[in-house]
């Protein structure tokens, strides 16, 4: 499915018809674009496949090329300039790191959750805030269960667990 959404960004975005040297988008646009447009499109649904134990080398690798090919785009430089560099001059962050920053923004979500939300009830008895557990929960399974066990869910109980500040979604200042 990635492959298929980069190969269909490309054709849109990296034809001439947005980059037209004489009278197209400026840098500053093309980038606005890519940010707003293509990386949440291209990043929708890493949480099932980008969590600890799992192997991402292939996905961040498409995920870089597409990335790559935008900073060409963007900057209008030519295919053999260093990816770090132009990269860093059209203003983009690496995507490994902003995979990274959106999975810990994740966590950090989970814990504003209001007690009753369904997701609370998969996850801990210290961490559902008092959430009936679900049959597949974490709080209902073995040592030996858990051990095995590699997903999102797993990261976000552990990034919950050494949580020191907590978080109230109906406090007074925020409604």
């Amino acid at each position: 499915m990635l492959e298929s959404t980069t190969g269909c960004l490309k054709e849109h975005l990296w034809g001439g018809m947005l980059g037209n040297s004489s009278r197209g988008l400026l840098p500053l646009q093309k980038r606005l674009l890519y940010r707003a447009y293509v990386v949440p499109i291209a990043t929708y649904g890493f949480q099932l496949w980008y969590f600890s134990g799992a192997p991402t080398k292939a996905q961040v690798s498409l995920l870089a090329t597409m990335q790559c090919k935008a900073a060409l785009w963007i900057l209008g430089t030519f295919r053999t300039s260093p990816t770090g560099g132009i990269e860093a001059l059209a203003g983009l962050i690496p995507i490994y790191l902003h995979l990274k920053k959106l999975a810990k923004c994740s966590c950090l979500r989970t814990a504003t959750l209001p007690s009753q939300h369904a997701l609370l009830s998969l996850l801990s008895a210290r961490n559902s805030k008092g959430a009936h557990p679900h049959p597949q929960s974490l709080a209902l399974l073995t040592n030996a269960q858990s051990a095995r066990l590699r997903s999102s869910l797993l990261d976000t109980e552990v990034s919950l667990l050494n949580l020191t500040e907590r978080f109230d979604s109906l406090y007074p200042e925020i409604c």
